[in-house]
């Protein structure tokens, strides 16, 4: 009676494995075969400059403008976005232009008057 309760038991603890991940190792799969995420480079861009009015290292009247243009460029090998905006409310012309640039996943890199 000991050996077959132990039999069981035991029968029972090796096929409760089996049911506790059904779909087996097929996840990787799964999850390897998912779209890539797509970035809104210039809305991403936008949210830095946010982002930057909000922290006072930029006036409080880029918070409103929109991105005129965005562009490509390869820099010391790696591939960048340089997303221009301009402020009309700006007084000094040298710094009615902001650039700013960010990694093609919108990670943003830095902002700047003058494009380097």
């Amino acid at each position: 009676m000991r050996i077959l309760t132990l039999a069981l038991a035991s029968s029972t603890v090796l096929s409760t494995g089996a049911l506790a991940h059904p779909q087996g190792h097929d996840e990787e799969d799964r999850f390897g075969t998912l779209a890539p995420v797509r970035v809104d480079i210039p809305q991403a861009a936008r949210q830095s400059v946010v982002r930057l009015v909000s922290q006072a290292r930029l006036p409080a009247s880029w918070a409103r403008v929109q991105p005129v243009s965005s562009a490509q460029r390869l820099k010391d090998g790696a591939q960048q976005w340089v997303v221009t905006f301009r402020n009309p409310a700006i007084r000094n012309r040298a710094r009615r232009t902001l650039y700013v640039i960010m990694r093609p996943d919108g990670t943003f890199v830095s902002a700047n008057h003058r494009l380097s």
